[in-house]
């Protein structure tokens, strides 16, 4: 229990508060937790916020404030327990509602959480934050209601684009005009970039005739998609012309990946502990030429290291599908089917244009020694497997209409589904019914260690992509896997990558222009077993032949536009699109 502050205890302001008429003891303990809050003197402000409560009980604003309190240093449990007693006493509070269900959300008790956002919708429907946060749960557990005002919540977002999280909507909508405007407008507020300071010097030499220092910023440095991508990427850098510098700020133990990569780099730097700010100063004292985000707006990203200019050139990679709106952020890495000439608009950025495929590749990687049977899987034995990967928050009613579709067309086919939770599995089964399809149809697949997901790969019949976010590590795994990708590109890169990589191994027959023509090639695979047989036995024949797992050729190309790029700005040139002729 906490003792009383006596009064001696508090400050010289809060002393004259108090004894100004008329005191208000209330005031003065909210003023002076206040202050410590600012402090970061967390016990100390819930100390002053006690005392204050033993004289106004049932002041919510108050409950709310220890609630916030407890947030500030991950004590959700407490955070949840104080911010109901608010809304006990507020019951109808849209601050209250959301705020706890942001909590649960914090606490990943989705389920729990999606009701308190629907709650706020309907009190206070303006609310961009909550209807980002709402979108997000919606989408999580495949409630599909999500899309029944999708123009409405688009409009909400559209009217105050900072709010809210723009890897949300590249799921929820297709267009890549709406997601640079909220990048944009995020980035401005944000990190009020008007108030960052002019970092435009370098302590450096131009680069000719030393090694170009390259750094990696990010703290995916585990079993992570981006990992699994580039685990081999940092072991092909040319030694003799590149000097290579990781920056991690993850807090994530020692693991595989992170050992391969430390030791295939020069210098590892662990900045888990240190603000933005000194990252940055970090990096430009490390002379860094090139830095390189392996973020953007995913989990962990800190983006204002780059607001603050780690380096002279600046680029955008691999982690996140769209632009950053960052306009310290010199360069994206792309290429000519995910970005066409039309679509550099939707970039703040320039482009770097990779001759092939923007995304990068590990050709190390072993094949499984082991693989299960269909029978394992709970699969069909002779039945056609359509299989649906990607993450199920990708999945919208416009796909699921067309795999139905199939389902219904083509006998003993069974969709397999990736969700591994029962109230995900219990929403698909849904749709599925109402669709006129039998739950019995619908095959669910877990979660599971890498090596044995990429076993499983290959039961799989055809792959059915998804529109507004394609596969993008998934298609890859995939084509290599010997499984037909069928998709269908759309506006924003986000939905370009997967035809990006079915080019890339040579497969153009397997992209579409059309729902229809979508619907019609994954109709065609599964009704004609022979030309199914032979487009596999083409995949797997062209995987060593084309450019999508050339991981040394990847390289070359990678380094080239690198080197193009500084030496635009040793050359006192601004950024602009790259190719390599």
């Amino acid at each position: 229990m906490n003792k009383p502050l006596r009064k001696n205890q508090l400050s010289k302001s809060a002393r004259r508060k108090m004894a100004a008429a008329p005191p208000s003891p209330v005031d003065v303990f909210k003023a002076e937790a206040a202050k410590a809050f600012v402090e970061g003197d967390y016990p100390r402000a819930r100390q002053f916020i006690t005392q204050a409560l033993t004289l106004a009980p049932e002041d919510a604003l108050l409950h709310a404030e220890l609630a916030s309190n407890f947030m500030q240093e991950a004590k959700y449990d407490l955070a949840l327990r104080h911010l109901m007693g608010a809304l006990k006493r507020e019951p109808t509070n849209p601050k209250w509602l959301s705020g706890i269900g942001t909590i649960l959300m914090l606490m990943d008790r989705y389920e729990d959480a999606v009701g308190f956002f629907e709650a706020v919708y309907q009190l206070d429907p303006e609310n961009a934050m909550n209807v980002s946060r709402l979108v997000q749960l919606q989408m999580d557990l495949c409630k599909w209601e999500v899309y029944e005002d999708q123009k409405n919540k688009l409009r909400i977002l559209d009217n105050d684009p900072a709010n809210g999280d723009p890897f949300t909507t590249l799921l929820y909508v297709d267009d890549p005009a709406f997601q640079k405007k909220r990048a944009v407008t995020k980035m401005k507020k944000q990190l009020r970039l008007a108030d960052f300071k002019q970092r435009n010097a370098f302590d450096r030499t131009a680069t000719a005739g030393r090694r170009i220092r390259i750094g990696y910023f990010s703290n995916d440095f585990f079993n992570h998609a981006t990992m699994l991508l580039m685990a081999q990427h940092f072991e092909l850098h040319n030694s003799d012309r590149f000097e290579v510098f990781i920056y991690d700020y993850s807090n994530q133990p020692t693991n595989a990946y992170l050992q391969r990569v430390v030791k295939a780099a020069d210098h590892y730097k662990p900045v888990h502990a240190m603000k933005d700010e000194d990252v940055a100063e970090l990096a430009r004292d490390d002379q860094l030429d090139i830095a390189i985000d392996l973020k953007g707006y995913t989990k962990g990203a800190r983006p204002a290291i780059f607001a603050f200019r780690a380096a002279p050139v600046q680029i955008s990679y691999l982690g996140y599908p769209g632009t950053t709106g960052l306009p310290t952020m010199d360069y994206f890495v792309a290429d000519a089917v995910t970005v066409p000439k039309e679509g550099r608009r939707h970039f703040s950025e320039k482009i770097m244009y990779m001759p092939d495929c923007y995304q990068v590749n590990d050709n190390s990687r072993p094949r499984p020694e082991q693989t299960p049977t269909r029978a394992d899987m709970g699969l069909p034995q002779d039945g056609v497997v359509f299989c649906a990967f990607n993450n199920h928050n990708k999945v919208s009613p416009a796909e699921f209409d067309i795999w139905m579709d199939l389902l219904k067309q083509v006998d003993d086919s069974v969709l397999w589904f990736l969700a591994g939770a029962e109230p995900l599995r219990a929403n698909i089964r849904k749709e599925a019914e109402a669709r006129g399809v039998s739950a019995e149809r619908i095959v669910f697949a877990d979660r599971c260690s890498t090596p044995d997901h990429i076993a499983r790969l290959p039961l799989a019949d055809i792959f059915l992509d998804t529109f507004a976010c394609n596969a993008h590590t998934t298609a890859s795994e995939l084509m290599w896997s010997g499984v037909p990708v069928v998709t269908m590109p759309g506006q924003q890169f986000a939905a370009r990558v997967a035809a990006s990589i079915v080019s890339a191994v040579n497969c153009p027959e397997l992209i579409a222009q059309s729902v229809d023509e979508y619907r019609d090639i994954a109709l065609r695979l599964a009704q004609n077993p022979s030309e199914l047989a032979a487009l596999r036995a083409k995949i797997t024949q062209n995987i060593p032949q084309t450019p999508l797992y050339d991981s040394e050729g990847y390289m070359k190309n990678f380094e080239a536009l690198l080197e193009l790029a500084i030496e635009r700005y040793d050359n006192g040139l601004k950024p602009d699109h790259l190719h390599l002729d």
